[in-house]
């Protein structure tokens, strides 16, 4: 059974820890940094590429072995140390704080899973198994990115912007639904882009004509 609640966390100036020196904990703090969090890194070794990554993005870095005060403030705790005996320590005392803990390729040992996600603009759509097959995940991301292209984010632009005008002209909010949902529904946007730009061209002349 998959009960997982999917979120959007808002992660912008938010106290986040990464446990870890490798490979995967330099793919975890690269993602952080898209969110625009506050990164603290922490393993007494740092690979070359991730030391070079902290010093550029001016990383708060703790070159020693994790402490259960680190979590002091935390949002949350990425954890991708070589040991598993440590990742299971720091899960422990993440939980006890009360604090959100991911744990690399653990997932019994997690709060949340880090989903594989494709982006374009402001669409952004994660994927996830359960925690059963991160490749699937990742080959689903693959197949999205030739359903939705560049064409999807500049539509959401200008609706995006059509919906502020029309938050001036009418007040009544149900009205504003139907007016975009009615829209947008005769349109398959999946078949937009490199498949069908008539379709694309249409939906964007029409959003012209509502907010002119």
């Amino acid at each position: 059974m998959n009960d997982l609640y999917p979120v959007f966390l808002k992660l912008a100036g938010k106290k986040c820890i990464v446990a870890g020196g490798g490979l995967v904990a330099k793919n975890k703090v690269e993602k952080l940094l898209e969110s625009k969090a506050s990164i603290t890194i922490i393993s007494p070794v740092l690979s070359k590429d991730l030391d070079a990554l902290a010093m550029k993005k001016s990383l708060h870095v703790l070159k020693r072995k994790f402490r259960k005060r680190d979590l002091k403030d935390a949002f949350l705790v990425i954890i991708a140390t070589d040991s598993r005996e440590t990742n299971q320590w720091i899960a422990n005392a993440a939980r006890e704080a009360g604090i959100l803990c991911n744990v690399a390729d653990e997932p019994m040992l997690c709060d949340f899973y880090m989903p594989a996600v494709y982006q374009v603009g402001d669409l952004k759509i994660a994927i996830s198994t359960n925690g059963k097959s991160p490749a699937v995940a990742k080959k689903i991301k693959q197949e999205l990115s030739k359903l939705y292209g560049p064409e999807i984010a500049e539509i959401l632009e200008s609706l995006g912007k059509l919906r502020k005008k029309l938050f001036e002209r009418i007040p009544d909010s149900r009205e504003r639904c139907t007016i975009l949902s009615n829209l947008i529904q005769k349109y398959t946007f999946a078949s937009m882009g490199e498949k069908d730009q008539n379709e694309a061209k249409k939906l964007r002349e029409e959003i012209k004509k509502w907010a002119s």
